[in-house]
């Protein structure tokens, strides 16, 4: 008779898994020999280590995680059993403490710790408390982290109670959160017992919104106490956040009847806004939630608090539907908003001292009359410390709201080490503030880091704030590459200077999906890399940059800091047109937190409404104006379109105007003699006040912009509208909206709109509400189309020669997707493609940096080529869909392709058109990848030529390589 294993090993393959190796290795070496791994799904070259490992293909259902799951438990014969993600790798001990924990007390399950896994990385982190026997409802925090990986299951156990995990979830919580409520016990272990390399693909959020109400009905059978606190966390989650954001013409079935399930106590301790939402949605009320969604993206804010009421004041929020008889006051309390924010912005270590800076403050309340009070605590124990405010007004700046200020909610205190108690110490605040108490934890900041002062351990993280405890060995671990010192170049470029282990290759910054690389220079006393300026000679862009170097083996690793630069880091510094800090880890990881360096007075709403209110002090006479003119081009983001071709010629026809530009970023370089202004500024804001002149291709000003008499201002827009435009996106329910009333505030200020032909006339006179002038010119950024010249230097950019067919792929993006997806494969394309061809992918500039587009000598990621128009002159065929570069390409009379693939949904959901796109397009409208390589390899786009060239005779009549010279006639005239 065969013994069964003790423990069955359930790991679900679909094919493809980029780690599965590295997770059967740490499966094989465990210490628990009596084991058994049960591979299921695909397992597409992935060969079993050794005989434990079994092998169960699926046919249908193969690629479900719930479905292999389940049967690969069905098919388990261990007296234990678990699930192993192929991505995670298991600590060679991890199996058999668990099993040794659940033999030795006889509890139902027993799990531990789950960590990220990172590459050579040294465990810091001190073993948790343990908990035997215990069970969820004497232990809450088991609802935070409901992973089946780091779980292991007793089998009769799991048979009594038929566990199963959902098909189309992929989720485990509908398993482990019951099981823990129906054990008898489970037993917690504080080791880590999985390492996991990050998060599986979200699931639909009604779906997993649907199955977290049926763990909370569990909850409510069989532990009532635990389902308050469950029901908050859903309540409060990202998946009932995008179920409401989705709400369109009705409430999904069955939702408001589950939403009116949910704990009272747990509504009530909600937001006003999540309050609201759930109220509307459980009544029916789409058109009511409609109006708050656009109030919560553009309107909220700016909205503080009210005091009402004769007895009893309390505060209430002023939110829409305050007034409105159909609901009580009570949704409106602001009680739960009013909530305590205390972090810890900066911790030094001086002598047997540590100097704290932070701030605290209650939302929505001014800070000017308030109250701080700090305190460490240990248990009951507590330390008051010593209190001295400080001015904070980049508190308020990066507040993100205009309703209150908080530019005196700075503190500074001191810790004395050398009488601090041992144990374990948390900082606390209180601040009391127009009647209002709130207390707390302060949390920490963006930066996280962890080093000894003396005999003390100081931790300051994101989530438990600034703990200070007894000193820890850390386990051994590879030296790694550290940064002893950073420095910055007299052009402002930050250096890094290391004394240790020289990394194997260079410097490597990364941000999203960006990366650069630096060269790392050695000498007797270390290495340097100076990190600051791209190969394309621009700054680091705005984002968090991780800071990697190449290990022997030709992998990455994270770069770090000193002991002594994380007990005393760089302050920020501010270069050119950025600021930058230094960020770390609790691992002591280092990254670079690149921002524009605007000033607490120049960034945010709050700023944004003194400046609007200051404007109008500004001079409004026509003497105060200047000959300059201001270009802005995509809110600043880039020196192309319109806004160029008409600086260019303006330039060149009276050299005596000061051409100024908007820069958000400092990712673009401008002629010689051109003056660049930071978006937001001060010299911006001097630079709109002043200028006789201000031409823009997009609506949107800061919103303290106050036109000056004399000033004129030309509006180029950015593109023959094919899709609907502000006031004709009425029922299109995925389109970003703009008010109705800012959009006409923002109209007001035009004195001249520009149109390529008759149709753009119309159309966009309509969707903005303009009366004003129109100058049917033809677009200023197509006269480079007909500049041959413009073309060579284009393709001599692109590193193109010879006679090489140019494909240009083009995609607009969709209103309905938060980052892009491209219908047409490159790496495909490109092989399909003929041997002289080659591909240029440019992604929309709203979702490209999201977007990862390989690159080959047939392959080039123009995403963020400067200018459109140039890869419009150097391209011999455009593949797009409803992009607006079709009816400036029609100028060419080159060959134009349409991959369509979800013209249906883009058309009658999504955006909606002011044509019939198929009827009209001046080329094949085809639906997939396979039709498009069809035609390019070798379709017949002649049978186009009457139709396209109606379309060049209705929509770019005007184009003839002279729009920028008609604009600047009439603006100087």
């Amino acid at each position: 008779m065969t013994v069964p294993p003790s423990l069955s090993v359930v790991v679900p393959l679909h094919g493809g898994e980029e780690h599965a190796e590295e997770c059967l290795e740490s499966l094989r070496d465990q210490t628990l020999d009596d084991l058994e791994v049960i591979l299921v799904g695909r397992p597409r070259g992935l060969r079993p280590p050794d005989h434990r490992f079994t092998l169960l293909t699926l046919g249908d259902g193969g690629d479900d995680p719930g479905v292999t799951r389940n049967a690969g438990a069905a098919f388990a014969t261990g007296r234990y059993l678990t699930f192993a993600d192929p991505g995670s790798v298991v600590p060679a001990d991890a199996y058999r403490t668990l099993v040794g924990a659940l033999d030795h007390t006889g509890s139902d399950l027993a799990c531990g710790r789950i960590r990220s896994w990172t590459p050579n990385a040294q465990d810091t982190a001190q073993k948790a408390k343990e908990f035997l026997r215990t069970h969820i409802t004497r232990h809450p925090k088991l609802l935070d982290d409901p992973r089946a990986g780091g779980t292991v299951f007793r089998r009769e156990f799991w048979n009594r109670h038929d566990f199963a995990f959902p098909a189309g979830l992929g989720e485990d919580f509908p398993v482990t959160i019951p099981a823990h409520v129906l054990s008898t016990s489970a037993d917690v272990l504080g080791s880590v017992v999985c390492r996991t390399r990050g998060s599986r693909p979200p699931a639909d959020p009604l779906c997993r919104l649907r199955a977290m109400l049926e763990v909370s009905d569990l909850l409510g059978r069989h532990a009532p106490a635990l389902r308050a606190a469950y029901d908050l966390r859903l309540a409060e989650g990202p998946d009932l956040e995008a179920v409401l954001d989705a709400v369109r013409d009705r409430v999904p079935d069955g939702l408001a009847e589950t939403l009116g399930r949910l704990d009272p106590g747990a509504v009530e301790r909600l937001p006003v806004l999540r309050r609201l939402q759930i109220h509307f949605a459980v009544h029916g009320m789409t058109g009511e939630l409609a109006e708050l969604r656009m109030f919560a993206a553009s309107e909220i804010r700016h909205r503080g608090v009210l005091r009402r009421g004769l007895r009893r004041r309390r505060w209430y929020l002023d939110y829409p539907f305050r007034r409105d008889p159909r609901l009580p006051r009570s949704l409106f309390d602001a009680t739960r908003d009013l909530r305590l924010v205390a972090r810890v912005d900066d911790v030094r270590h001086t002598d047997d001292r540590l100097v704290l800076a932070g701030h605290a403050y209650i939302a929505y309340l001014d800070s000017g009359r308030s109250r701080i009070e700090l305190w460490l605590q240990r248990g009951e124990e507590r330390i008051t410390l010593p209190v001295r405010r400080t001015r904070r007004p980049d508190v308020t700046a990066d507040s993100r709201q205009s309703a209150a200020c908080h530019d005196d909610s700075g503190f500074e205190t001191v810790v004395a080490l050398d009488a601090l108690p041992p144990g374990r110490w948390a900082l606390h605040a209180r601040v009391r503030a127009r009647g209002v108490t709130r207390a707390g934890r302060a949390a920490g900041g963006a930066s996280e880091r962890v080093f000894d002062a003396g005999d003390v351990r100081v931790c300051l993280t994101r989530d438990r704030g600034l703990t200070l405890g007894p000193t820890a060995v850390g386990g051994p671990g590879r030296d790694p590459v550290s940064v002893s010192a950073i420095r910055w170049t007299d052009s402002g470029e930050p250096v890094l200077e290391g004394t240790g282990r020289c990394p194997s290759g260079p410097i490597v910054l990364e941000c999203g999906t960006e990366r650069h690389a630096w060269p790392v220079r050695q000498d007797e006393a270390g290495w340097t890399a100076a990190v600051g300026t791209t190969a394309e000679g621009l700054p680091l862009r705005s984002g968090t940059w991780r800071v990697l170097a190449v290990t022997p083996e030709g992998g990455q690793e994270r770069v770090r800091l000193s002991s002594a630069l994380i007990a005393d880091p760089p302050r920020p510094r501010v270069t050119g047109f950025h600021e930058v800090s230094v960020r770390t880890s609790r691992d002591g990881d280092l990254s670079l937190a690149v921002r524009p360096a605007l000033g607490p007075h120049e960034r945010g709403p709050y700023a944004t409404r003194r400046r609007r209110a200051a404007a109008r002090s500004w001079p409004r006479g026509r003497a105060a104006l200047r000959n300059a003119a201001l270009f802005d081009s995509y809110g600043g983001g880039q020196y192309s379109c319109n806004p160029r071709a008409v600086s260019e010629e303006l330039a060149r026809r009276h050299p005596d105007v000061e051409i100024v530009w908007v820069t958000r970023d400092g990712q673009f370089a401008v002629p010689p003699g051109v003056r660049l202004v930071l978006f937001g500024s001060r010299e911006h804001e001097e630079a709109l006040h002043t200028s006789r002149f201000v031409v823009a291709n997009r609506r949107t000003q800061p919103g303290w912009y106050r036109k000056p008499r004399g000033q004129t201002f030309v509006q180029t827009w950015h593109g023959t509208p094919l899709k609907r435009l502000g006031l004709d996106l009425e029922g299109m329910p995925y389109a970003q909206r703009v008010p109705r009333g800012e959009l006409a505030r923002q109209v007001a200020a035009w004195d001249l709109l520009l149109s390529p032909s008759p149709f753009a006339t119309a159309a966009l006179r309509g969707a903005f509400g303009y009366e004003g002038e129109i100058l049917e010119s033809g677009y200023p950024r197509n006269d480079v189309l007909f500049d041959p010249a413009r073309a060579r230097a284009a393709r001599r950019r692109l590193g193109l020669t010879g006679d090489r067919r140019v494909v240009l792929y083009a995609p607009t993006w969709r209103d309905d997707e938060a980052t892009g997806r491209l219908a047409l494969d490159p790496v495909r394309a490109a092989g399909a493609l003929g041997d002289d061809d080659v591909l240029l992918v440019r992604a929309h500039y709203l979702v490209a940096r999201d977007m990862t587009i390989p690159a080959g000598d047939r392959i080039h990621d123009v995403s963020n080529f400067p200018d459109m128009a140039d890869l419009l002159a150097a391209a011999d065929v455009l593949v797009t869909d409803y992009s607006s570069a079709m009816f400036d390409f029609a100028c060419t009379g080159r060959p134009m392709v349409f991959l369509a693939h979800d013209l249906e949904r883009y058309r009658d959901e999504v955006r909606g058109f002011y044509f019939d796109f198929e009827a009209e397009a001046p080329g094949p409208v085809l639906r997939t990848g396979d039709d498009v390589l069809d035609v390019l390899r070798g379709g017949d786009l002649g049978r186009f030529a009457e139709r396209y060239e109606r379309f060049a005779r209705r929509y770019c009549p005007w184009d003839d390589g002279h729009a920028s010279a008609r604009v600047v006639a009439r603006m100087r005239s």
